[in-house]
């Protein structure tokens, strides 16, 4: 690829399909299936294409990962039919909101009864409120951590590994913001447009692309902001939401200005885990531990104590 043109794609990359998105959801009158056809699919495709094409982190494939993350992908396509089977359930009713169908608040609080702007701004912001909540617990519960170490498992951070995740950690970190959501009396089209936008910014944080994003950083998960996220150090693997504020309100920004790459990406510690092993994955979290597990990357315990406990084989740093 051309330098010129390489070096266009690198920092114009997410300012032009935020702005396709903006008019493909116009052009096809919020219909989901026509967006996903026309406009998502091929944007997943040219983020696939382009990671061959200008990688940020060269690495071969390991033995087992493509087949790890394909069929994890598989499940995450089962679990997205049954979201949208809630979703469509949901609007089938007088309202998103059980409270507003119920009679137990006004419709009037409802975001339908804004702009659209003004609902896909709000919509964002609550999904992506609940989104770094979850997140965060993941990263803190023992419990919830066995499932989401699944994601952390990979050693490098690709589009193909955005979706290496256990289905019961799916529940967790996206129905439940996908529920809070539709509370908030949302329209059907305002969601949609939620959705579109928001599956743009979520493959951005793992596309393996040289991309310069500059001050967008501060304000968006960004690939560039996203694979700290994986670092197996505990103090850089932070960074927990898909819109910058709520890290920036709670502490949890990271973002250093003497690298751009972690040291090295994946779990803290290995020992006796699946790697690319999905069906063993999916049975992990349920595997009994001889000791007692300790807070899985809960960063105010880790300034305490560097002692490895028999879950350090499951702890990623963060």
């Amino acid at each position: 690829m051309p330098q010129v043109l390489r070096t266009l794609v690198s920092r114009g990359y997410l300012y032009v399909f935020l702005l396709l998105a903006i008019v493909a959801i116009a052009a096809f009158d919020y219909d989901s299936g026509q967006l996903f056809l026309w406009f998502l699919l091929p944007y997943y495709t040219i983020g696939l294409l382009l990671q061959f094409v200008m990688p940020r982190h060269r690495k071969p494939l390991e033995k087992g990962e493509l087949f790890t993350d394909v069929v994890s992908n598989g499940f995450m396509f089962l679990l997205s039919s049954v979201q949208n089977l809630m979703v469509t359930l949901f609007f089938g009713l007088a309202s998103s909101s059980l409270l507003i169908h119920f009679g137990l608040l006004s419709p009037s609080f409802g975001l339908s009864s804004l702009p659209m702007w003004a609902q896909v701004i709000g919509g964002l912001l609550i999904f992506d409120f609940m989104f770094y909540t979850t997140h965060r617990l993941a990263h803190t519960v023992p419990a919830l951590w066995k499932l989401h170490s699944v994601h952390h498992s990979a050693h490098r951070v690709t589009l193909m590994n955005a979706y290496r995740v256990h289905p019961l950690d799916v529940l967790v970190r996206r129905f439940i913001p996908v529920f809070v959501l539709l509370q908030s009396g949302i329209s059907q089209e305002g969601f949609v447009a939620v959705a579109v936008i928001g599956s743009v910014l979520a493959t951005i944080t793992h596309l393996n692309i040289d991309l310069k994003h500059g001050y967008l950083n501060y304000l968006i998960g960004t690939n560039e902001i996203h694979r700290w996220h994986h670092s197996t150090k505990m103090r850089e693997a932070k960074n927990f939401g898909g819109i910058m504020i709520w890290d920036h309100l709670f502490g949890t920004f990271y973002y250093p200005k003497d690298r751009d790459m972690p040291e090295k990406l994946g779990l803290s510690h290995e020992e006796g885990y699946p790697l690319n092993n999905y069906w063993q994955q999916l049975l992990y979290p349920f595997r009994r531990s001889r000791r007692k597990p300790e807070a899985a990357g809960n960063t105010a315990s880790a300034s305490h104590t560097r002692k490895v406990t028999a879950t350090d084989e499951s702890r990623q740093a963060a």
